[in-house]
């Protein structure tokens, strides 16, 4: 089996990768001109180009039995916020129209954002979102490219839609590394305290499972089927609690209001314009920290077999990275 990923020397997809080499697949890797390429397997083989140049993508596709999409710009916060569109969007149509063209089938990886924020109780696939409003372009975009994935798949692209609860794991701190930056703060003593009330709700789903569930909706999953692939739900006070204890530390018992969050969000984005950096925090952050984001990933688990680590033995594993790596 033959398969091109995208977004492979990302968090996500370098587990990604890692998992379809073990299952004996040749891997193709489309990265960017300038990627660190470093943490891949010497298999692999590396295709340069990128999704928002179709050429490129078509190039690398040719020859494959599917595409794993896991590319995407995954940010709080852009100077320009068109490559949301450019990259989230269009990019994700781009992807669609070349397996649609050569004949592959696309696992497609979306994200519990696109299906937007729930009440307390999780929710499955079906989940109909009772806003229209997003918390970020990042929130916004991976809605917005759900919808054109959808409506390929009416057109007949034979595609399979998942949909990951929030990643975590042992990785790099990127900004799609929530978790992981949260215990480096709390081991640092740098978490002032909880947003709201702590007892907003999220769906933990850890990397490997999350990568072992792509393979999985790959080789069971039918054609148009879509996969929530979740794990724990758990309060960010809960989370907060067993990592203080995994990491030895007092957790954060202050509460923040959430307009004191968009407040400091600000005042943040303002300073980052000036300075030429990046925002600890914005907004829209402080937005998404409002809401539940609870999800049920029964259907995964009863139709493909999906497997979703308890949640301490996976906080450890972060704790077990954070000690070794980011000190």
């Amino acid at each position: 089996m033959i398969s091109l990923v995208t977004g492979g020397t990302g968090y996500f997809g370098g587990h990604l990768v890692q998992v379809l080499l073990d299952a004996g697949d040749e891997v193709r890797v489309l990265h960017r001109r300038g990627s660190d390429v470093s943490r891949l397997p010497g298999t692999v083989v590396l295709c340069e180009g990128d999704i928002t140049q179709p050429q490129s993508l078509e190039k690398a596709a040719l020859g494959c039995d599917r595409i794993f999409h896991s590319a995407a710009l995954v940010k709080n916060w852009a100077w320009n916020p068109s490559l949301f569109d450019r990259i989230n969007v269009e990019g994700t149509l781009h992807v669609c129209q070349t397996a649609r063209r050569l004949g592959c089938r696309l696992i497609y990886t979306s994200s519990f954002f696109a299906l937007g924020p729930t009440g307390p109780h999780p929710v499955r696939e079906n989940h109909q979102r009772a806003t229209l409003s997003y918390c970020t372009d990042y929130e916004r975009t991976k809605s917005q490219a759900l919808q054109r994935v959808r409506k390929e798949i009416e057109g007949g692209l034979e595609g399979i839609i998942l949909y990951p609860g929030m990643i975590y794991g042992p990785g790099p701190l990127t900004q799609g590394n929530f978790i992981g930056g949260m215990a480096r703060d709390m081991r640092q003593r740098r978490m002032p305290g909880l947003p709201g009330d702590g007892q907003q709700k999220i769906t933990l789903a850890y990397i490997d499972d999350v990568a072992a569930g792509h393979l999985a909706a790959a080789e069971k999953g039918l054609p148009g089927r879509d996969y929530i692939l979740g794990g724990p739900v758990a309060t960010i006070e809960e989370v907060c609690a067993i990592l203080g204890r995994l990491l030895e530390v007092k957790p954060p018992s202050f509460r923040i209001p959430i307009g004191v969050l968009k407040g400091l969000g600000w005042v943040s984005v303002q300073v980052a314009r000036a300075a030429g950096i990046s925002p600890q925090i914005t907004p829209g952050v402080a937005e998404t920290l409002r809401h539940h984001w609870a999800y049920d990933s029964s259907r995964a688990a009863g139709e493909i077999g999906y497997r979703m680590r308890p949640i301490e033995e996976g906080l450890s594993e972060v704790v077990r990275y954070i000690r070794a790596f980011a000190d």
